[in-house]
Order: C-alpha cells, then structure tokens, then sequence
C-alpha cells in the first residue's frame, strides 16, 4: 500500500470519527427540568426542542395554554426530570394575572392592584417598555407581600434571579440602589418580589 493510500484512510478515520462526536455529546444532555419559567424569547417550539419533547406534549400538560407563551409564565415539561437547586427556594408568587384592556396603561392597572409600576415591571420581564403593552396581553401581578433575600458569599445577581426564577433586570428595578450589577456584597438585602 502506498503512503498516499495510508494517509486517506487515516483522513478518512479522522473525518467520520469527528462526525460522530457531536452526537455522541448531544445525548449527554440531562434535558430540562420538570417546571420551567418561560424567559423573554422562547417559544413552545424551541422548549420541545430543548427537551426532548413535542409542543402538543407541554400543551397536554398544561391545560389552559394556548399557541403563545408569556414571559414569567410556569410550564410543566412531561420528560423533565426533577432535580432541587443548589439553593432551594420556594417558587414566587404571583398575586395572580391582569388581562389588559382597552386604554389601560401600567400606571393605571397599578393604581387598580395597588401595587407600583416597578413592581409590575419586575414580576413581568417580558415588558422591555412600560408603554408597550396592548390588549388581551396577560400580565403578573406582584404578590401582597414583597419577599426579599440576603446575599451570600459567592452570590452573584444572576444566580439569585434564577433561584426564584426572574431576570437580573426585575432584581435592578426592584432595588434601584444598586448601580452596578456587578457589585452586590455579603450581607446585602436584596427584593425579590
């Protein structure tokens, strides 16, 4: 066998042996949890895709859904697996949801609930611009009383906003004294709702 024979089978070992490593990570994956809080962004169809299941799956599991799904909204996964966070927390609660209606406007739902616009706008990260909302859009509303946590040693505002299921964003309005994300302490009293 000549050397130009030798080095295309060994391309060739190379190639499919690279071609099957892929795969082979991909079935690695864990998959999703057993309860998901939907993120600004996703779509029924990307979260089956991500977990290893079909669209018509979540909305069995979840009566009342609808094709859409809303930031802040609690989904039940049917192949996820449970598993308990590093920190266990109970999951947030929300004083329950506000269809909108014509001519309303987060200030005014806000007086309604009595609650503050902040408050609204933390519960629903969805809402990049408090005066873009429109009508039939559901929106959380803030529980009665407000939950608040103390960071740990290590804590970062990320790691607390995915403990109780919220974004960095809902931690920064609910706390307007921090002015850097970045820069929270040991100790420090943070709300979370």
């Amino acid at each position: 066998m000549s050397a130009k024979r030798i080095f295309q089978w060994i391309m060739i070992v190379a190639i499919l042996t690279a071609s099957f490593a892929p795969a082979g990570a991909a079935l690695a994956w864990p998959g999703c949890a057993s309860y998901i809080t939907v993120q600004w962004g996703d779509t029924l169809s990307g979260l089956a895709a991500l977990c290893g299941t079909t669209v018509d799956a979540i909305r069995a599991a979840n009566p009342g859904l609808g094709w859409w799904v809303y930031t802040g909204a609690v989904l039940y996964i049917p192949t996820g697996y449970a598993t308990d966070p590093v920190y266990y927390y109970p999951a947030p609660s929300y004083g329950g949801t506000y269809v909108v209606q014509y001519g309303d406007t987060l200030g005014i739902i806000a007086s309604r609930m009595g609650v503050s616009v902040s408050d609204l706008l933390a519960v629903n990260p969805g809402i990049w611009n408090a005066s873009l909302i429109y009508v039939g859009q559901y929106i959380n509303l803030p529980a009665a009383a407000p939950t608040y946590y103390t960071v740990r040693y290590g804590d970062t505002l990320r790691i607390i906003a995915n403990m109780y299921g919220t974004s960095v964003y809902s931690l920064q309005l609910l706390n307007p004294t921090i002015y850097n994300p970045n820069l929270i302490y040991p100790g420090q009293v943070l709300r979370v709702y």
